[in-house]
Formats: C-alpha cells, structure tokens, sequence
C-alpha cells in the first residue's frame, strides 16, 4: 500500500511539474520573441501571440521620420495585434554605430536598424543577413513610386539596395536676408563671390559663417564642395581606394577651401566644440550671415518658429559654380538620409505585411509634418504650409539628377575617423594643406587596401 502512495504521489508531481513548464515555456516564447521578433504565427480561432520587433534608431527617436513610423506601425497594430513595434536609439553616430555592430557580433541584430550603404553594411549584405529592398519594393509595385534620387542614394555601387528611405531632403546655404541687404550683399553664385561675400560679412563684425564642428560632418561638406563641383563623385569614388590623391587638384580645392574659411575666422569662434543645435541657434539668433544645412531644418526657419527680427528674412542659396565645373548648378547635395535596413532573419509574413502597410500611408502622413518625402509627393497651397516649405518644395522639383556623395559614407572607417578628427585641425590651422593631404593619402595607402579588399 505504501508503495501504492509513493507512485501515485510520484505520478501527481510530473502533472504539476509539466503543467508549469508548459506555462513557463508560453511566456519565455513571447519574451524571446520581444527581442528578435521571429514568435511563432498566430493560430487561427485562438489568442494571437505578440511578436515585437525593434528598430534600433540612429536618427533620434522622436524625429519625424520615427515619430510617423511609429503612429503607422500602432495603427497596423490595431488590426494586426500580433504585432508591435518598439524603437531604441542611443546618442550620438559614433556611438549607435559602436552599439550597432556589438549587437550584431552578438547575433543580436535588431529586425530594424538604420544604417547607410556604407562598408560595414555591403559585409552584411555578403553573408545574407539583409533584405533586398529593391527586390521587395518591386514586388510591392512601389518602386517607382520613390523620387529616383531617393533610391539612387541608398545604393551600392553595383546598384543592389538594401536599405529603405524614408526622408529626403536638399541641402542649401542659409542666409540672413536683412544682413545681406544692409551691406548690399548678393547671394554668392562662384565660390569667389563666396568667399568676398565672407569677408564683408567679417569686416562688417559679423560672424560669416555658423557651422556644427563637433559632429565633424557639417565641416566635411565644405571639403567636399569644390571636389564635386570639378568632378561629380569621382574624387572621392577613386580617391577612397588610392587611385586618385589628395594632392590633385580636386583634393587640394577642397582642403584649400576648408583650410582658409578657418583660418580667416570665417567660421564662428569655437567651431570645433559647437554641436548642431548650437550652430543653428547662432543663426536664428541672428549672430551670423551663413548656415549650411538640409531642408530638413526647413520648418524650423518658418515665421511662426523664429524670433520676430528672423521673420521672412531667411533666404536660401545653391552650392556655389566654379570655372569648369563638371556639374550642374541644380546638382548638389541631395539625400535621402540614413536608409532602414531589415534583418533577413525576421522578416516574415507579418512584417512584409506592414512595410506594405507603411508605403500606403507614409507619403501623405509624414509631409504633413513639414517634411519632405522620398516619395513622388508634394503639398499643394491649399495645405496651409508656411511659405518657406513651399519654397524648399520647389527647389526640390528644380533638383539634378547628380547629388554629391556624403564622404563618410565612402571612405574606410579607419581612414573616415582619422580625417574627422584632423579635418578641424586643418581649419585651425593645425596642419598645412600639404601636410593634411600627405596625412590623408597615408592613412588610405594603410587601411583603405584592408577595407576594399
């Protein structure tokens, strides 16, 4: 009989035991699935199980690019409640990248990420752990719904696309307007006419120029500008891998053109330390005549934004010609920004069902927000938009089809950190032009035959 109890005992603990682990493994699914977004598909007739997927965001996550992906994504939700979409970001770049990349290592890479069609992502797409985003707009008819601009940015050299744009913008010189007038100043149309326009402004006591240092890419288009203009890409696309030099004649325009707006005090004083925000507020403040930014700013310069001295008396100017320019004067700077890019891993039905969902609504959601769509979308009068949208909307319709690369997308990431810190010592000073082109060429000839191998 005593037996008898101990098995039956026995038998009634492994029920209890089961029935826990049975509910304990329920849970652990749909927290794993919280991580990595692969859950197991709903069952029809029964409760479905929440999957979320994360996208690691590097723009900020309240942007308006996340901001509206988000309010899309909660709306899919509702009828699609397996599905739910969380957003992380952290920072600055150079940390969401260094955060980035420890997630993939760890095999840990998120079902989103933002990221450009740089090197590190072209080894992502080598070992198939990206989504072909040209393949998949094709297959949703949605590809030519895109400006063509927009999607040529966020390809490799080879064409292929991996990653999804979901901003656009122009990038313009913008100026004080009462400043310029008061000193019978033009908007500049030569990079000669710039640089006079420059020292009139300083000899007058204003400050030329507000520009970001700290975040190092604001100062790198200046680089940029007078190799683009002699060459379209091909400096930086021949440059990058050692086939062209820093001391030809495209490359030293560029440092040239760096080294002397620095040292002639055409930047603000403090430059190198002056982050984005701050740069910008100099502007609005009215302390200085220039500011080089995307139209991404655009609704920050509408009247209803700015201070009353700065109400419509912010105007825009093109990047400057130059003699023998090889672009065009509506050729410049044109982006679709940093791309979204999908793990191959997670993208399942659901998800395939929402990004389907998201280019339905995006276009008309995220231009009413005052920002300008990588789709073939605009906004018409009746819209109510402050006057300066308009005005960016139209020189977007004037736009090239030739857009300047941004060079840290194109260089090694050795070489892209070495000319970031040393670029502000060039304007400083710091470094000859000869020398910084020595310094530059150096660094490639190291590390550039490692990357591009």
């Amino acid at each position: 009989m005593k037996r008898y109890v101990k098995w039956l005992v026995l038998a009634l603990s492994l029920v209890v035991l089961t029935a826990i682990v049975s509910a304990c493994g329920g849970g652990s699914n749909t927290g794993s699935a919280a991580e990595n977004g692969s859950g197991a598909p709903a069952n029809e007739g029964k409760k479905a199980d929440k999957k979320t997927y994360k996208w690691f965001v590097a723009r900020g996550v309240d942007s308006p690019p996340a901001v509206t992906v988000k309010e899309i994504a909660d709306e899919f939700s509702k009828t699609h409640p397996e599905f739910e979409l969380v957003l992380e970001g952290t920072g600055d770049r150079p940390s969401y990248l260094q955060k980035l990349r420890t997630l993939i290592a760890s095999n840990e890479m998120p079902a989103m990420f933002d990221t450009d069609p740089d090197a590190y992502a072209s080894k992502l797409v080598e070992k198939g752990k990206l989504v072909d985003m040209k393949k998949l707009l094709q297959d949703l008819g949605k590809y030519d719904a895109f400006r063509p601009v927009a999607l040529q940015y966020q390809q490799f050299a080879d064409g292929s696309m991996y990653t999804l744009p979901i901003e656009y913008g122009i990038e313009v010189f913008w100026y004080n307007i009462k400043m310029f007038k008061d000193l019978g100043l033009e908007p500049p149309k030569t990079f000669d006419e710039f640089m006079k326009v420059s020292e009139t402004l300083k000899q007058n006591g204003i400050t030329p120029i507000a520009v970001d240092g700290k975040d190092k890419w604001p100062v790198l288009r200046y680089l940029a500008f007078e190799p683009f203009r002699m060459t379209g890409n091909d400096f930086i696309e021949n440059v990058k891998q050692g086939k062209a030099s820093f001391k030809d004649p495209a490359g030293m325009a560029g440092i040239k053109l760096v080294h002397e707006l620095g040292t002639k005090g055409y930047f603000q004083q403090g430059f190198s330390s002056t982050d984005y925000t701050a740069a910008r507020d100099l502007f609005l403040a009215g302390k200085t005549g220039i500011y080089y930014m995307g139209s991404w700013e655009t609704m920050n310069f509408a009247n209803d934004k700015v201070s009353e001295d700065m109400k419509d008396n912010i105007g825009f100017f093109r990047l400057p010609m130059m003699e023998g320019a090889k672009t065009a004067e509506n050729d410049y700077f044109i982006n679709s920004g940093i791309g979204v890019a999908f793990n191959q891993e997670t993208f399942d039905d659901t998800m395939k069902e929402f990004v389907k969902f998201l280019l339905e609504k995006y276009p008309e959601a995220y231009t009413k927000k005052g920002q300008f769509s990588p789709f073939n979308y605009s906004l018409d009068q009746a819209q109510g938009m402050p006057e300066v949208f308009y005005k960016i909307q139209d020189e977007i319709a004037k736009s090239g089809s030739v857009f300047a690369v941004p060079w840290d997308t194109r260089l090694d990431p050795a070489t892209n950190e070495l000319l970031g810190n040393e670029l502000n010592a060039l304007a400083l000073g710091a470094h000859t032009p000869d020398d910084f082109a020595e310094l530059m060429d150096q660094a490639i000839k190291e590390n550039a035959p490692k990357y591009f191998k």
